[in-house]
């Protein structure tokens, strides 16, 4: 595949996969003077326009992008819009596009917080790509997930999940991560439930209060640059704690200039 003219999955060694979920529930609609939703929205095209000029990233780095409110909905590139699936339901191999090939679609904030639907839908086309291109003998890293989120998971109506109805989901995101599956972060804006969030991945919930979308996206997307095929999660989870809170400070000392 020629990206730029440049073959996608060659120059690098590896190929990388990630599956970008993204809470697009009814409080990403507030405040009502400046809606959480539209800032996602401007991130993502600043963010996935500018990425063309990062060689190393376009050749090597691949897309799923999942959002989740009362449905959970993954791209289609084909059709180029959102579409609801199920855990079970999804074909990985047209979902994952390359990075720079990636046009996001308008977001729009409505519904529920369907987070464990959403997050048992990522595994499962994690592991399926995953396994797809070891089959074809390309070389691949885990997949890196990422959740962004400012609410609590909750259930078809809308009642909070407690941490038992989140343990069995939790399992199995531990369990693909001691497994060297896939790596997992959660990041919890505005508001979110962290207490809640971090029974899903207690080790890697992170709140970045202060950071807008387009600088989470940079830290997310160099984490999975700059982490080694033999660290462990936990230590990639470190890593991405260290690149937020240094972010942190270089805005609070620019803020401070002003």
């Amino acid at each position: 595949m020629s990206v730029h003219g440049i073959e996608f999955g060659t120059g690098y060694e590896e190929r990388q996969p990630v599956v970008l979920l993204l809470d697009t529930s009814a409080s990403m609609g507030r405040p009502a003077e400046h809606p959480r939703i539209d800032e996602l929205n401007s991130a993502l095209t600043r963010w996935f326009d500018g990425v063309r000029a990062q060689e190393r990233l376009r050749t090597r780095v691949e897309v799923c992008l999942i959002t989740f409110d009362s449905v959970v909905r993954v791209y289609d590139p084909g059709p180029g819009r959102l579409v609801p699936v199920g855990p079970r339901e999804a074909d990985a191999g047209r979902l994952f596009v390359p990075v720079d090939r990636m046009h996001p679609p308008t977001l729009r904030a409505e519904g529920l917080t369907r987070l464990t639907e959403a997050v048992e839908t990522a595994l499962e086309l994690a592991r399926s790509r995953y396994r797809a291109l070891q089959g074809q003998r390309i070389p691949v890293r885990r997949p890196f997930l990422w959740v962004l989120t400012d609410g609590a998971p909750s259930d078809a109506q809308g009642s909070p999940l407690d941490a038992a109805a989140l343990a069995g989901t939790a399992g199995r995101v531990r369990q693909g991560e001691e497994s060297g599956e896939w790596v997992f972060q959660v990041i919890g804006v505005h508001g979110a439930d962290l207490p809640m969030l971090r029974v899903l991945a207690p080790k890697a919930t992170t709140q970045l209060e202060n950071l807008d979308f387009g600088q989470i996206l940079d830290i997310l997307f160099q984490s999975s640059d700059r982490s080694g095929p033999d660290q462990d999660a936990d230590e990639i989870h470190q890593q991405i704690d260290t690149l937020a809170a240094k972010r942190a400070r270089m805005e609070e000392m620019e803020r401070g200039l002003k």
